[in-house]
């Protein structure tokens, strides 16, 4: 591991294999978290590359990295989820929503929508309160109050209601909204927030196997040598 070694955001793209677009994306989803030189450049640890790729940064930058476990939230899984949480949020009038997911057994934050970047930052550190949590085998919504959970945000005077997001073969993770100050979700709300999980876990899975599938290309990419430029033809020019 490269301890206290630096990358700029086209280093970090070339370790990463991804475009600009996908790593300001994960920036934008808080996977990762640059610094800035006093210049105001992005730098990147490595050790939150390492984090974010699961292997080592290797000692010279490699366009092909592992492909994704199956089940990953990568930049670009973030960056549809967060698109779609978005709407729902605007359609209810919530203060804000989101959506976790469950890789295995960690819980990452895949997308957000009216939550505060610093807060978006100390929600990716840690997991869904128990209270949020239980709803993974609940078999409907589950209402929880901000202010008495801390989440997202202690000061919230709104209510909170959570959803599980099922996949087709297992759970997924959890859809989370806060509506605003002194307005309960009423139960049409309700229903619309429980169909919402369900398009998401479709869309999680669906994510998934476009996951697994680019991992497949690139490794097949990696054993096709580039084609050779055609030669000339004799008399040109």
């Amino acid at each position: 591991m490269h301890t206290g070694r630096w990358f700029s955001v086209g280093e970090a793209c070339r370790i990463l294999g991804v475009s600009r677009t996908t790593l300001l994306a994960a920036e934008g989803a808080a996977l990762l978290v640059p610094s800035r030189t006093p210049g105001g450049h992005r730098r990147y640890s490595a050790e939150q590359l390492e984090r974010y790729l699961g292997v080592a940064v290797p000692d010279v930058p490699q366009p092909d990295p592992a492909p994704p476990e199956p089940g990953a939230v990568d930049a670009t899984s973030a960056a549809v989820v967060r698109d779609a949480v978005r709407p729902l949020a605007r359609t209810l009038d919530a203060e804000c929503a989101g959506v976790y997911l469950l890789d295995g057994r960690r819980w990452q934050l895949a997308g957000t929508a009216g939550v505060p970047r610093w807060l978006v930052e100390r929600l990716s550190a840690g997991t869904p309160p128990p209270e949020v949590r239980a709803v993974l085998h609940a078999a409907g919504p589950r209402l929880f109050v901000p202010a008495e959970t801390g989440f997202p945000d202690g000061r919230s005077a709104g209510h909170g209601v959570a959803v599980r997001v099922r996949a087709p073969d297992r759970e997924r993770g959890v859809l989370f909204l806060v509506s605003r100050p002194g307005r309960s979700p009423l139960p049409a709300e309700l229903d619309v927030v429980e169909a919402a999980a369900d398009v998401l876990g479709l869309l999680v899975a669906q994510l998934d196997q476009n996951a697994v599938l680019r991992g497949r290309l690139r490794s097949i990419a990696a054993l096709c040598p580039p084609a050779a430029a055609p030669a000339p033809a004799r008399g040109a020019g």
